[in-house]
């Protein structure tokens, strides 16, 4: 298959990833169906960005079915259709934790789409691979008890218990799978990896809303909206990380409900200048693309965000960027992997995490390759090294 152009479609997932439209954003309906439309490019563009049931609700809101061909226009109402039992199952999987982490006296926050699900998206379009929660440190062993209770179990996800630590500090911890409902990631830090972030999570509890009759607290408005955009940030930064369109959408109609609640001045005031980099840029563009009402303030007080394209971040995802852009931006990650990991460490530490990197323990093994024989787990952990190795190569040799 030819690899999609994005140029000429963009307006349109931009405009379907909007819950309402003023009269400016009508006329850009307008002129853009007076147009021909490749629909099989964008259907392809909606499946790989997520937004299938947000095109659907885009079409039926605003009386555009009858220009759109039937095999695409019933591809969209599918996907809206099992979005909405899939939204069924999710909230009754939210309640269930909610209760039972209440009932253990587990204080806890829900992160992006557990949270929005109810106070952004009333219609059932956005999906979830996750639930994203963020708890206490001490209270680890009652969550790994109350949700192994509910049927969920770990398994092994690193090399070795040295790189599940590292992962647990930079991203979150293990990850807890289930066989019928979604997967549960328990967050310690709102931003992993990032200096400050122990303050910062600190101050993010202090300020959190207690929820009536219950453990759960809501994020103050600030640090939800500044958790989002440091995530959308992590994962437009990283050449190895996914990315969806409606992450833009969650910032955006974050801001366009709560505008005149948020403290903009919060912003401004961040003394974490790679993280007050991140989100100044992650605004800017959201700003730029989806227009919500930022103040124009905001940006004048900082002037060292970047100025990131839309259209370039949607190339790397479908692989349609500059190659050698691509392999560069390949070279940097191994070379932070390899060599620049948690400048902290010392020399003993890091010949340890790559050690455990080239030749991980058993139960890795067992997982990552699905075998029981002994024999040749043994034959896979020689060789592991050179798989590695191989991989890292092709990612830069690839054309």
């Amino acid at each position: 298959m030819t690899k999609p152009r994005l140029s000429k479609d963009l307006s349109f997932l931009i405009l379907a990833t909007q819950l309402k439209w003023d009269e400016k954003s009508k006329l850009k309906i307008n002129e853009l169906f007076s147009f021909p439309i490749n629909w099989s490019n964008i259907t392809f563009l909606s499946e790989l960005l997520g937004l299938n049931a947000f095109i659907y609700e885009f079409l039926i809101k605003n009386n555009l079915e009858s220009l759109v061909p039937k095999i695409f226009f019933l591809k969209f109402q599918k996907a809206y259709q099992r979005q909405g039992l899939e939204t069924i199952f999710l909230k009754r999987q939210i309640k269930d934790i909610q209760e039972i982490f209440t009932q253990k006296k587990i204080k806890f926050c829900f992160l992006k789409g557990a949270e929005l699900l109810d106070r952004i998206y009333i219609t059932p379009i956005r999906p979830m691979s996750d639930i994203d929660i963020l708890c206490k440190p001490e209270d680890l062993k009652t969550i790994q008890d109350c949700l192994k209770n509910l049927g969920y179990y770990q398994k092994t996800m690193h090399q070795s218990q040295e790189l599940a630590s590292l992962s647990t500090i930079q991203k979150h911890f293990p990850p807890f799978f289930h066989e019928k409902r979604h997967t549960v990631e328990i967050h310690f830090n709102l931003f992993s990896g990032l200096l400050l972030d122990e303050n910062l999570t600190k101050e993010a509890w202090n300020t959190a809303i207690p929820v009536r009759e219950s453990e759960q607290f809501n994020l103050s408005k600030e640090y939800h909206l500044l958790f989002m955009c440091n995530h959308l940030a992590y994962h437009i930064l990283s050449p190895r990380e996914g990315l969806v369109l409606y992450w833009f959408c969650d910032i955006s109609e974050w801001i366009k409900k709560y505008n005149k609640k948020i403290d903009w001045s919060f912003f401004s005031e961040l003394e974490h200048s790679e993280l007050k980099d991140r989100v100044f840029s992650v605004l800017n563009l959201i700003k730029k693309e989806w227009s919500p009402p930022i103040p124009s303030a905001l940006f004048e007080n900082y002037k060292d965000s970047k100025d990131w394209s839309l259209n370039i971040i949607l190339e790397k995802i479908t692989g349609n960027d500059d190659g050698l852009k691509r392999k560069r931006r390949i070279f940097r990650y191994y070379w932070q992997i390899w060599f620049n990991k948690t400048p902290q460490w010392s020399y003993k530490d890091r010949i340890n995490y790559w050690l455990r990197l080239l030749f991980p323990q058993t139960s890795y093994i067992k997982d990552r390759y699905k075998i029981k024989n002994k024999l040749i787990i043994k034959f896979i952990q020689i060789f592991h090294p050179l798989f590695i190795f191989h991989r890292a190569v092709k990612r830069l040799t690839i054309k």
